[in-house]
């Protein structure tokens, strides 16, 4: 959480530029530039080389080698799992839709597209949408930094997927490279076909040890197609589960529980998603009266507020060793509901105890 906050000064240069590329930081007070007779290299790449960013390579033999850090760069590792904030369909206001998960560099070597990972449950699920930088802001406000979007959930789920198994320039290289590939693979072809022909009488006696591990080959398959089946069904039944944090666990009594087992425990809104944690257990008017003081709302950490909530009011689920706990209260009668105060608590419980 600290590095993504270190990196804020970073990230709006990114976003209000639309594009996260390095800027020239080199001058004559941050770096030394030796002479070719001294280094005994010409600028630019290895002899025999071929460009990764052809684009960029052609633009200009003046262009720098080395880059000192400024406050205009960013850094791509300060951009992964950043969350991203998109128009709530409903009120217009914000909510989560995704996180980054990768950046796009085109052959001039300028970053034109994050990759966000939207939809799905606790990473279950999810599709990866390759977005322009020029629909993504920076927003600053009173509850913390937003990195935002300017479309909903429904519209960024029902876009195009992101296929990472597509070709790509540095995999696949240049065209100069893939055509000296294919006349690579012309002449081993060639020379293949040469020891083939010379060695048929080998083959033909070895073809029925090939044949038989041919045989133990397709049995393995078999085995692994049927195991990857299973793995399928699995990852079914889990995402047809209620909810998965809830997997595993059953209702237990709240006297069977200590204070201290419920302290940082998931809270659970009547839909099922995690509104916050659990900050502490305490008891309440003449008949001790058990509540749960729950930490809600904020992003990153920053801007949450304590709301109380009775635990007659809540199901405590368990696995034996952890525990989450399940509201009948949505989302957005917990984050409106009036912050706790012991004093609060005392003056109006009406007002301040959920129950």
């Amino acid at each position: 959480m600290l590095r993504k906050i270190l990196s804020t000064t970073a990230l709006v240069a990114v976003v209000s530029a639309g594009a996260a590329y390095a800027q020239d930081a080199t001058n004559t007070d941050t770096m030394d530039k030796k002479p070719a007779a001294t280094t005994g290299m010409e600028a630019g790449m290895e002899t025999g080389a071929t460009p990764v960013f052809p684009e960029r390579q052609a633009a200009s033999e003046d262009a720098k080698s080395f880059f000192g850090a400024t406050d205009q760069q960013v850094l791509a590792s300060s951009l992964l799992g950043w969350p991203v904030y998109g128009q709530d369909a409903d009120d217009q206001g914000r909510e989560q839709v995704g996180d980054i998960n990768d950046i796009v560099m085109g052959s001039d070597g300028n970053a034109t597209a994050a990759v966000i990972g939207v939809g799905g449950f606790l990473g279950i699920g999810e599709k990866d949408v390759a977005v322009s930088f020029d629909r993504l802001g920076w927003q600053q406000g009173e509850e913390g930094n937003w990195l935002t979007i300017n479309a909903t959930s429904e519209e960024l789920e029902n876009a195009p997927s992101f296929e990472y198994d597509n070709p790509n320039l540095l995999e696949n290289g240049t065209a100069a490279i893939r055509e000296e590939a294919d006349q690579l693979q012309t002449a081993t072809n060639n020379a293949a076909n040469n020891v083939a022909n010379e060695t048929q009488d080998l083959a033909n006696t070895a073809g029925n040890a090939m044949n038989q591990a041919g045989e133990a080959a397709g049995n393995a398959m078999d085995d692994m197609v049927a195991g990857v089946d299973q793995m399928g069904e699995n990852a079914a039944e889990t995402m047809n589960a209620e909810n998965p944090m809830l997997e595993g666990m059953s209702e237990v009594d709240m006297a069977s529980v200590s204070f201290d087992q419920l302290e940082d425990a998931a809270v659970l809104s009547a839909e099922g998603d995690r509104v916050g944690e659990v900050s502490s257990v305490m008891t309440h008017g003449d008949q001790s009266e058990n509540i749960l003081v729950v930490d809600v709302g904020g992003f990153l950490g920053i801007g949450e507020k304590p709301v109380a909530i009775s635990a007659d009011s809540a199901r405590i689920m368990s696995d034996g060793e952890n525990y989450v706990v399940k509201t009948s209260y949505d989302r957005e009668t917990l984050e409106n509901q009036p912050e706790f105060s012991e004093q609060a608590l005392n003056d109006n419980p009406d007002a301040v105890l959920l129950n």
